[in-house]
């Protein structure tokens, strides 16, 4: 018998999270539900499910390796072959052949299987929850509820493609200045450490005069050396340190605060999360989820705890009875635009439909700060690198110009 984590949203509207001694998770699943509650996740005390057996369903290595674009693959033939008439074990089935990921084939084969003992296909899916979001559940389930299966297996294979390439534009914009910067450094220190103490030798030889700027790159030079290492480890431990505390619950409440306040990338994460809350949104009110059941979802996959903390103040909102506008204001982690559209929505009876168009303007103000950022870090990375190297050069020469000027 193991320990296992879980939370869940019990029949009062709250999140709750504890622990429960259970075979397996599937036992605490069925504990959970049979007290009406909502599962959000679970997962074992020491780490993520791992099942015994193929008969529990959750041991597959490497899950983490299928990629967005796989399953947004997937999910899109999956919803053409439901749409084309064909049963769900014929075209998981059909599926499992032509699929090329072999770890989306071992978990597409033991989907086939839960569905053929009758069960439905959303318990089939939820019981790999590395692979399947809270959000791809819902959207299943709610297909299951309305008939509807092909058509919301399709819509959400579109938003998966959309959060792929919004998710690549916001990974490129902050990697790129970083990969550049850290190739420049690379090479400055490798002409302090390789190149300056040759020329450090030269000038010694004819007993040259040197100027300040160049004792002080020589300096620099010895000191990288015999005691660069010590910089490295410094480097590593400081990392190292970050990404631990970061995982503490204040410090990931910390860096998400940050990550919105940041120059000209907190405005990108902000925009990101604004395209992002009302995809999602948008995506799962028009497959006739409540609206509730649709912000505890977003709550679930949101990327910010502050976005995330602040969903939950705004679902205790709507439950006294405020209109989703008005709840998503008065949170002020919201723009005016998200904000209005959502009005606009709520008055006309179309609320996809405007945050649809909510989502569609900020992803188009992702691309243009992305298209910016790059158009601007480049200059700014080589007037910074070509600096650095002149100053190196000029301390290199200056001490034989000298020279010459004594010698004429």
């Amino acid at each position: 018998m193991s320990t296992f984590e879980f939370k869940i949203l019990n029949t009062g509207g709250k999140f709750e999270t504890g622990r429960i001694n259970a075979e397996s998770a599937s036992q605490v699943a069925e504990i959970l539900r049979g007290q009406g509650s909502r599962v959000i996740y679970i997962k074992e005390a020491q780490g993520i499910i791992r099942g015994r057996g193929k008969e529990e369903g959750f041991h597959l290595p490497g899950l983490s390796r299928i990629s967005i674009r796989d399953l947004s693959i997937f999910t899109n033939q999956f919803g053409t072959m439901l749409n084309a008439g064909l049963p769900i074990a014929r075209a998981l089935s059909v599926l499992k052949r032509q699929t090329t990921n072999q770890k989306l084939v071992g978990i597409i084969g033991q989907v086939e299987d839960e569905v053929k003992k009758g069960n439905a296909l959303s318990q089939g899916l939820a019981k790999f929850p590395n692979v399947f979001s809270p959000l791809y559940i819902s959207m299943v389930q709610a297909g299951e509820t309305s008939g509807n299966l092909g058509n919301s297996l399709i819509t959400m294979s579109n938003f998966l493609q959309r959060d792929y390439v919004t998710r690549n534009k916001i990974k490129g914009a902050m990697t790129y200045p970083i990969a550049v910067l850290i190739f420049a450094v690379v090479i400055v220190i490798a002409l302090f450490i390789f190149v300056i103490p040759t020329f450090e030798g030269f000038l010694m030889q004819l007993g040259a005069p040197l100027p300040v700027i160049t004792k002080a790159v020589f300096a620099i030079a010895n000191f990288l050396i015999h005691w660069g290492w010590i910089i490295l480890l410094l480097i590593i431990a400081a990392v190292t340190l970050y990404l631990r505390y970061v995982k503490t619950p204040a410090g990931r409440r910390r860096s998400d605060a940050g990550k919105l306040k940041m120059p000209i990338f907190g405005e990108l994460n902000r925009k990101s999360a604004m395209a992002r809350f009302s995809d999602t949104l948008s995506t799962l009110f028009s497959a006739g989820i409540p609206i509730v059941d649709c912000l505890s979802t977003i709550r679930g996959v949101i990327d910010n705890v502050i976005i995330s903390e602040g969903i939950d103040h705004i679902i205790d909102d709507i439950k006294k009875g405020e209109s989703l506008s008005a709840a998503l204001e008065r949170s002020g982690l919201f723009t005016s635009m998200v904000v209005e559209m959502t009005a606009i929505g709520e008055e006309s009876g179309s609320l996809d439909k405007m945050l649809s168009k909510a989502a569609e303007f900020y992803n188009e103000e992702v691309d243009h700060i992305v298209n910016n950022v790059t158009a601007l870090i480049n200059p700014i990375l080589m007037v910074f690198v070509g600096g650095l190297i002149a100053v190196v050069l000029i301390a290199l020469y200056l001490p034989v110009f000298q020279m010459a000027g004594y010698i004429q």
